[in-house]
């Protein structure tokens, strides 16, 4: 559920749930504002506590879901109690660990602060952290009970946020509802200043994307992978910048290149590898990673969790590529397209050297 003042009625959409008890997990960086008209909104439903951890991947790890864990009981938690994720997609895979773990299974209710969670990872029931050099390496699957969009939180969002969110935006587009296209192109905006509206019309499309590919794929294992388009460099660039690119950003080079490797494979019309570029400028994409950073993608891109899903070919990195726009590539009977790493290297390269966009 999205809009206006859905947050206000929480004791309606408690009710199924038969919890009377709500612990709100948020990373410190959520602004009070938000946690405390959270916290209230909830306190009208049950007993209500909130636990805070330190911001960014660096505490995307299972210490943190252990301390949260740990702290969840010492509030009381038992099996009437509700674990709420407020923030982002950080917060939500932890959040949702901790509702996974916790009694074997605790009602996991999402309540997404970015544009980016809204539009993508509240919509997984992908729960997971990071391990090391490993992102979200660690997890299960765990469906949430409950999505709350709360327009009026997006509202306040940096731009950068905003435009991380419509990188995704984005993708879904290319990857999953072409047809959607020239209907959405001109919602784009290199500013980023949007109406609540207009922040609804992107996460209805996302919400449909998602669904659209979700609906029989629920984990993920077969035409679902599209969803991960853009993922295998895009994730890569996200660790080794510790915080320096958004997700959406890192994606959206990820998509990139994947359109790059898709035109020298003959998969992608060269147009359609070029409007992969277009539209990002649409939104005002400019994260570009510098290119002494293509030996630390690579080892990176070595630990990429979409690993298995084909028997590993020695020298050959496993991408997800489209087959043009809204098709995904097939190849031995997998949604893996396995890549030679030179041809990789190369895509990487030409992005970061010949790319019109603003380094950042």
């Amino acid at each position: 559920m999205s809009g206006e003042g859905i947050l206000h009625q929480v004791e309606e959409w408690m009710d199924p749930l038969e919890t009377d008890k709500y612990i709100i997990i948020s990373d410190s960086g959520i602004p009070e504002s938000i946690v405390s008209t959270t916290v209230a909104a909830f306190a009208k439903a049950g007993t209500t506590s909130l636990l805070r951890f330190p911001p960014g991947e660096k505490h995307k790890d299972l210490s943190t879901v252990q301390d949260l864990c740990r702290k969840a009981l010492v509030l009381g938690a038992d099996r009437r109690t509700a674990i709420v994720a407020l923030g982002g997609g950080v917060t939500g895979n932890i959040a949702g660990m901790v509702a996974g773990m916790l009694f074997r299974g605790l009602p996991f209710i999402h309540i997404p602060t970015t544009l980016i969670a809204a539009s993508d990872s509240v919509l997984s029931l992908k729960q997971g952290v990071n391990l090391d050099q490993w992102k979200n390496i660690l997890g299960f699957f765990y469906t949430p009970k409950v999505v709350c969009v709360e327009l009026s939180f997006l509202q306040s969002l940096p731009e950068r946020e905003i435009r991380s969110g419509l990188c995704e935006f984005v993708k879904n587009v290319l990857a999953i509802l072409p047809h959607e296209m020239e209907k959405h192109r001109n919602l784009l905006k290199a500013s980023c200043l949007y109406r609540m509206e207009e922040l609804q019309q992107v996460i209805e499309l996302c919400i449909e994307a998602k669904m659209m590919v979700m609906r029989d794929d629920p984990y993920e294992k077969n035409h679902a992978v599209v969803l991960e388009y853009g993922h295998t460099i895009g994730h890569a660039m996200e660790l080794i910048g510790n915080g320096k690119y958004t997700h959406g950003e890192s994606i959206a080079f990820g998509m990139l290149c994947a359109s790059t490797i898709s035109r020298r494979l003959g998969l992608l019309k060269q147009s359609e590898a070029d409007l992969h570029l277009e539209l990002l400028e649409l939104v005002g994409f400019n994260a570009i990673p510098p290119i002494s950073w293509i030996t630390e993608i690579e080892r990176y891109m070595l630990r990429d969790n979409k690993k298995g899903y084909r028997r590993y070919v020695p020298g050959n990195t496993g991408f997800v590529l489209l087959n043009g726009l809204g098709r995904l590539n097939q190849e031995a009977g997998s949604f893996i397209t396995y890549v030679d790493d030179t041809l990789v290297r190369e895509s990487i390269r030409y992005h970061m050297e010949t790319s019109p966009l603003f380094f950042v």
